[in-house]
């Protein structure tokens, strides 16, 4: 299917937007990646347990399985609703809820405790941890329990808080997460390849540092539920009674041989999506790779940038990766790509050069299912006027996948495989 088959037909720069934002799909494998990182394992190495957490789980291990081949010895897969719809289930797998833990997401957590106590043959474990880990599976601490893990994620969204802080909350109260599971390999040696989601503290922090510890003091703990707004509540103090049960449980060493090593992260796709920028002719103004923050900071930044280019003889490709935050204090929809563009239509409306604007999710999917993304160019201002929308009531509330859906200009969003952050780029 071609670029406009799928996403419809455009002006020419929209689709040189949406098409450079998806092509680095057609051009990145996970199976490459994944041979180099376990080309040294094939030697010597008899038997190994896979364990493959996250929103890219399935596709790890199947590439950790074409490497390995007979040297697998047993598995055990959390992924999520999307993924596990992809093709049949079997009995290694097990489904989690995302973003918010579920009954599903406790019972993989359980089940994973129990799978690497039973090893009684594996020489050596290998974790496949990708975005989402921390959601689909999950094991807290009492006094903690599943409420309480939805009100915790409806703290984080109100505050807008970063994903860090919320990982970090997460793991001092979790049996599992902030290296726990480590207590519970039996295998002589184990590693970890990780694909990398978070854009401020890198692989440490996918999956709540599921195979990094992590003993923070009652100091940092207390700091982190202060930060989410939460001293004083009763879920505040549920979070610090679980974390002081938690610090009392780690007191043992980890006694696995661990590595923890990066299979991909937003560097290399922020080098795919500006390679295939400068190969549609676009020169290439490099944003980075920890495109961070709140989002109405973010938008003006890149709004001066396109204001400071737009007398620029040729064509232009502002790009960049990363992952926003987003205060929600209404009670529309939206995810932080549709957010981002939303926010962009009032930057390029005064730009007097034709300029779109693409954010668009690594993972297929920007908090609503089905929804990639979205788009803006400067028309998107003046038209959503036109439709009896102003552009202020929408940011206040938070409604952004309502302005966008009505111009048209959503992405559609569909399971790929991969969770690298967002990505973010201007055309002129």
């Amino acid at each position: 299917m071609s670029v406009n088959e799928f996403y419809g037909v455009h002006s020419t720069l929209v689709n040189d937007a949406i098409a450079i934002s998806s092509k680095w799909r057609t051009t990145m494998d996970v199976n490459e990646l994944t041979h180099k990182k376990l080309e040294g394992l094939r030697d010597g190495v008899s038997r190994i347990d896979l364990v493959a957490i996250g929103k890219a789980a399935r596709e790890m291990v199947r590439a950790a399985e074409i490497s390995l081949g007979a040297q697998v010895n047993r598995r055990f897969i959390v992924c999520g609703e999307e993924s596990a719809s992809i093709e049949p289930f079997d009995q290694d797998v097990r489904t989690g809820e995302h973003p918010v833990p579920g009954s599903g997401s406790l019972a993989a957590g359980s089940d994973l405790v129990a799978f690497l106590d039973a090893n009684e043959t594996a020489d050596g474990t290998i974790f496949l941890v990708s975005g989402g880990a921390s959601s689909l599976c999950t094991l807290p601490i009492e006094p903690l329990e599943l409420e309480d893990l939805r009100e915790l994620w409806d703290a984080v969204v109100n505050v807008g808080a970063d994903i860090t802080t919320y990982n970090k909350i997460r793991a001092a109260t979790s049996r599992i997460a902030g290296g726990a599971i480590l207590r519970h390999v039996r295998s002589v040696w184990s590693q970890s390849l990780i694909m990398v989601d978070n854009v401020g503290a890198g692989a440490p922090w996918v999956g709540s540092a599921l195979t990094y510890d992590y003993a923070p003091g009652a100091r940092e703990v207390a700091s982190l539920i202060s930060a989410l707004r939460l001293e004083g509540t009763a879920l505040g103090v549920k979070l610090l009674k679980a974390s002081e049960f938690r610090a009392q449980s780690l007191m043992g060493d980890i006694h696995v041989r661990h590595e923890n090593n990066v299979l991909a992260d937003s560097k290399l796709l922020l080098r795919n999506v500006a390679d295939h920028a400068r190969g549609s002719g676009y020169k290439v103004l490099d944003m980075g790779s920890q495109v961070q923050g709140d989002v109405g900071a973010i938008a003006r930044e890149w709004g001066r940038e396109v204001q400071r280019f737009r007398q620029f003889n040729g064509r232009l490709c502002i790009v960049g990766t990363g992952e926003v935050t987003v205060e929600v204090v209404g009670t529309g929809r939206g995810g932080r790509c549709q957010e981002f563009a939303w926010r962009m239509a009032e930057q390029l409306r005064d730009i007097d050069r034709e300029t779109v604007f693409v954010a668009s999710s690594s993972d297929g999917r920007d908090f609503i299912e089905g929804v990639g993304g979205g788009w803006v160019d400067t028309h998107t201002f003046v038209q959503s006027e036109a439709q009896g929308m102003n552009w202020l009531d929408i940011v206040r509330a938070n409604d952004s996948h309502r302005a966008l859906a009505a111009l048209d200009q959503l992405l559609p969003g569909a399971h790929t495989g991969w969770n690298l952050c967002d990505i973010y780029l201007a055309l002129l």
